[in-house]
């Protein structure tokens, strides 16, 4: 059994009784005619129980309206309208400090202003809204009517015996931020976090330490074979492959990877890409992305690399860039470059790639954008990485330029 007798308050000590009369001269109304109901029922087999607890005991929304803006396919802005279904985000209602309010913030653009709400009561409990035009007038609630809730809103809820009543605070939280925006800020040079020292892993036999996944390290040997060590670096061998190591890239080459648990557990997934010798294929124009899936189980069998290719006039390869760099973030991989090389005539960082498929097809994103060309410059190589937190960085070797950015769909994860 519930017990709200510490959140009803008693009507007669402490309330002044003039203001007080002023307020509830509905709500006595509606009082006096249960009496009467009740009295109404004295003789027969009816029998109607007034009591003195007062508590809302569910709260839910309707339906709201919200507004975006956007952009036409003419390029002109527009403002879009769309439905919010309000019974799909729950409100917690604390009953020890008498407030209602919902944890998982309502969509950016979302209209409060006019909210219809459904709320229940404990033992027919009578609720009422304090006015925003006056703190000394109380309207009566009803679920037929939407309620302004642009600010915290005071329900007061009186017992059925007229004794006592409770007083909620009522928040509706809404987003400032739009989920899918992404933003950069220009930091200094000293909050850009430090990648790791691949030097220290390099051997006699060792071109270039590339990365590594959970528990093996990569690396292109001096004849451009792709190596794996699994002991940390003391020893490597060739890696396996399911292609011909002719499709191998041997410049320009990066590395993610990033686990994919919600596949199988306790497993990498690893990407590489690269150009081929500009030398040998003057007029390549897509670049080379090869992947390996890693279970990090000591027993498990060893995984192989796959080649990921395209044909040359494909929409979806990654273009033939110079200085190339991926990160995996925000559940995608991006990739950036410089000038387009042999075949691939692309200007230097002309714009972000995404993929959404681990590597398969790639797309110049329209939601990652390079910083503010006025101030950023692309004329220098680049290097991207993602923190272990929730930022994507950039650096500008020759400038010294750090810039952060973040997607604010991260931020409302993570926070």
């Amino acid at each position: 059994m519930l017990i709200f007798d510490k959140m009803c308050v008693n009507l007669h000590p402490n309330l002044n009784s003039s203001r007080l009369m002023r307020q509830l001269k509905t709500l006595f109304i509606l009082l006096a005619g249960l009496s009467l109901m009740a009295s109404c029922l004295s003789g027969s087999d009816n029998e109607v129980t007034l009591y003195g607890d007062a508590a809302i005991t569910s709260f839910t929304l309707g339906t709201l309206n919200r507004y975006t803006a956007t952009v036409t396919t003419e390029g002109k802005d527009t403002t879009v309208k769309s439905t919010v279904t309000g019974s799909s985000y729950t409100f917690h209602i604390d009953q020890v400090n008498h407030r209602i309010y919902n944890t998982d913030s309502l969509p950016y653009g979302t209209d409060v202003s006019r909210v219809p709400v459904t709320l229940a009561t404990y033992h027919n409990s009578i609720a009422t809204i304090r006015s925003l035009e006056s703190e000394d007038s109380l309207v009566y609630y009803s679920s037929s009517d939407s309620i302004d809730f642009t600010k915290p809103r005071q329900f007061l809820v009186w017992s059925s015996d007229g004794k006592g009543y409770s007083e909620y605070t009522v928040s509706v939280n809404v987003h400032q931020e739009q989920q899918d925006v992404f933003y950069w800020k220009q930091v200094a040079t000293t909050d850009y976090p430090s990648p790791l020292d691949n030097a220290q892993y390099w051997g006699a036999n060792i071109k270039q330490y590339l990365g590594q996944s959970t528990s093996e390290m990569y690396a292109l040997s001096v004849d451009n074979k792709l190596m794996v060590s699994r002991d940390h670096g003391a020893t490597w061998e060739e890696d396996l492959l399911d292609e011909d190591a002719s499709m191998l890239p041997t410049q320009d080459l990066d590395l993610v990877s990033y686990y994919i648990d919600d596949v199988a557990a306790n497993t990498d997934y690893v990407l590489l890409v690269g150009n081929r010798s500009t030398e040998t294929y003057p007029q390549e124009s897509i670049a080379m992305v090869w992947r390996k899936i890693v279970d990090n189980d000591p027993y498990a069998p060893r995984g192989q690399w796959v080649y990921m290719g395209h044909l040359s006039d494909s929409r979806y390869a990654l273009p033939r860039m110079e200085n190339l760099c991926i990160t995996e973030y925000a559940d995608c991989v991006l990739a950036i470059g410089g000038k387009g090389l042999g075949g691939c005539t692309q200007t230097p960082y002309e714009g972000i790639y995404e993929s959404r498929d681990n590597g398969i097809t790639w797309k110049k994103s329209t939601r990652f954008l390079f910083p503010d060309l006025d101030e950023f410059s692309t004329q220098n190589p680049l290097i991207e990485m993602t923190d272990d937190d929730i930022y994507l960085w950039l650096y500008c070797v020759n400038t010294n330029q750090v810039w952060r950015g973040l997607l604010n769909t991260l931020l409302w994860r993570y926070k």
